[in-house]
């Protein structure tokens, strides 16, 4: 009997051990994420260390013994810094909303006269997408109803276009397609947002058959009250040639050019909008696209499964474009082709 107990108090204590042990290592690993975190929402990474320093006002001594694992930030410190870097922290600990209702956050961005938060936004989810592309699996699916924002970043008249629709819709009626322009810093993140993207495993893209209709009744809309001239049809016209060749191209090599495989299908089904989702490890985004160039955004994995579900399920439904299937692909590019010629042989161009 007395045997027995010694030995239950030693598989307690045993127990107690493994347990203090999975704690430490628990509290380790969300330290190691915060400051990681903390780190990306700093746009001076070299003055990190100083940043923190006076968001807690301590001396910088105590701040790199945190960030070297010796000593643990407190809950208080924490928030201080949470709430000064805007870091969520139920993403930090990895929680899944308990409000079933509300799993979406919306983010919409202000690409007309950029601000600090709107360059940072941009440089977070492009930091989500490195991550992902860093890990031996990566999943980035799109469906969409118009030519993806994305693929608009190497065509810049189709992100003016995008712009302008944004600009009208939002009450800025006398918007012109032809004032509107990258700054630089903008033509900087699309870069790397473009290197980011292609370096995901695999991706795929399902389109509405009618996307290309769709921009073009865009184009002639703004033509017809004047916000477009003749020579920014024209210019969209040979852009939009020029896409058709590239995403063709595209289609018939299955891949980026540094071997990341694509997929392209034309869905027969419709769908009401934009849907993307970027599947990882460690990142679970999933977006739907809201006022032409935002999107309601949600960090769950649960969602972003759901998404992911759905958009499989629409992959059955459509028709695969690239790599083997040439009849496919040629009849797809051959009648969007006809469409183009259509309208510009409309408007005497």
């Amino acid at each position: 009997m007395l045997h027995t107990f010694v030995l239950g108090l030693k598989i307690r204590d045993k127990q107690l051990l493994l347990f203090e042990e999975y704690m430490i290592n628990m509290d380790k690993e969300l330290h190691e994420k915060f400051i990681e975190i903390a780190k990306e929402k700093t746009s001076d990474k070299t003055n990190f260390a100083s940043l923190l320093a006076d968001i807690l006002s301590i001396k910088k001594e105590a701040i790199y013994r945190r960030i070297r694992g010796e000593v643990f930030f407190t809950f208080a410190e924490i928030v201080s810094i949470a709430k000064k870097l805007d870091i969520s922290l139920d993403y930090v600990g990895g929680m899944v909303s308990p409000y079933r209702s509300h799993p979406f956050s919306l983010h919409v961005q202000n690409y007309i006269n950029q601000e600090e938060i709107d360059y940072r936004m941009t440089r977070d989810y492009i930091a989500a997408i490195r991550r992902a592309a860093s890990l031996s699996y990566s999943e980035f699916g799109y469906t969409t109803t118009i030519i993806p924002m994305h693929f608009s970043i190497f065509h810049e008249p189709f992100y003016y276009l995008y712009i302008l629709k944004w600009l009208y819709l939002s009450g800025h009626y006398n918007a012109l397609f032809s004032e509107i322009s990258f700054d630089e810093r903008q033509k900087k993140q699309n870069a790397q947002f473009l290197q980011a993207v292609m370096a995901i495993k695999y991706t795929y893209y399902v389109c509405d058959k009618l996307f290309l209709t769709y921009m073009l009744n865009d184009i002639n809309y703004f033509h017809s009250i004047r916000l477009m001239s003749d020579a920014d049809m024209l210019l969209m016209k040979k852009e939009i040639e020029y896409f058709l060749i590239r995403m063709e191209k595209l289609a018939i090599q299955g891949a980026y050019n540094n071997g990341n495989k694509v997929d392209i299908y034309v869905s027969d089904l419709h769908f009401e909008t934009t849907y993307y989702y970027l599947a990882s490890d460690i990142e679970n985004i999933s977006m739907i696209s809201s006022f032409s160039v935002g999107a309601v955004t949600s960090l769950e994995k649960s969602v972003c499964g759901q998404m992911r579900t759905w958009m499989q399920g629409l992959k059955r439904t459509s028709t695969l474009i690239s790599c083997s299937a040439e009849k496919e692909r040629i009849s797809f590019f051959g009648k969007q082709r006809a469409i183009l010629k259509a309208f510009f042989d409309k408007h005497n161009m």
